[in-house]
């Protein structure tokens, strides 16, 4: 089985500010505590850069997740997952995270900028739990995806394509409620269960408009925190400002391979501890 690298979205994420290379805390609330938007490549509809690629899935089904609110699923129908299927959908991926690291993320005052502004407040905060820093290197993008929850007696694996055939995935688009009208937001309960090739079974279906992101692949942002003292230089260290302490510095490398997934908790869940955190980045810029 293919190795699971996205974390998956249960309504889609709005795509508008959704970019290859963007830093955040939250990756599974990614447009939350002022995540850092990088701009090399915003517009999908061109050739992407040298150090990105960009590949067409037709047809395409993609498995969400498992459906652990289906308390009355029928054990005869198998396990309830939450699949979404498009006809047009594009896959995005930088090609060598680690040198985009280097070579765009590094060498941005934007981004260099927002780097040591975040790390200065972690520490600031510190004993409190540094929050953690991501980048997106991977991206699922589907138009007008309709969201389905059915039941099967086939492994849907979170993250990865769902385990249809052609013939299944047109099946599955076409039982939406909203197949043939401007699409709608969300999804209906269908009165009556629709089966679909494959022995698989629906329950809810509807259609999510324009074009959003299904599914995000996130690789942790590592950073070592010095005394200035220690530091050797070098474009990957960054100076901290924190009132109080000594000097410090914060040598920052992309752990590439080391993904966030699903079953990860969320980012520190402390309302207080983020205004804090907000107002001394703030003040740090």
């Amino acid at each position: 089985m293919p190795k699971v690298t996205h974390v998956t979205y249960n309504h889609g994420l709005q795509s508008k500010h959704l970019h290859l290379g963007n830093l955040v805390h939250d990756f599974k609330n990614p447009d939350i505590l002022e995540p850092y938007i990088e701009k090399a490549y915003t517009d999908i509809a061109e050739a992407p850069p040298a150090w990105a690629e960009s590949r067409a899935l037709e047809n395409f089904a993609l498995t969400l997740g498992e459906d652990d609110e289906a308390d009355d699923s029928d054990d005869e129908e198998g396990p309830r997952y939450r699949v979404a299927a498009a006809a047009k959908s594009v896959k995005l991926d930088i090609k060598d995270p680690a040198e985009f690291f280097e070579e765009v993320t590094l060498k941005s005052e934007d981004a260099k900028k927002w780097l040591a502004s975040h790390l200065s407040a972690a520490e600031d905060l510190f004993p409190k739990t540094k929050p953690k820093i991501w980048m997106l290197t991977g991206l699922i993008l589907m138009t007008h995806a309709t969201w389905s929850r059915l039941s099967s007696k086939q492994k849907f694996v979170p993250g990865l394509p769902a385990p249809f055939d052609p013939t299944g995935v047109t099946a599955i688009r076409r039982s939406s409620v909203s197949e043939h009208v401007k699409p709608v937001f969300g999804y209906e309960e269908n009165e009556e269960i629709k089966h679909i090739p494959g022995g698989h079974v629906i329950h809810e279906t509807g259609k999510y408009p324009g074009t959003r992101g299904w599914a995000a692949q996130w690789e942790l942002v590592d950073a070592q925190i010095l005394p200035a003292e220690k530091g050797k230089g070098g474009n990957n260290q960054l100076p901290l400002h924190v009132p109080g302490q000594g000097a410090k510095v914060a040598v920052v490398e992309l752990k590439e391979g080391v993904y966030a997934k699903n079953e990860d908790e969320e980012a520190v869940d402390d309302d207080e501890y983020w205004e804090k955190f907000l107002d001394v980045v703030e003040e740090y810029e």
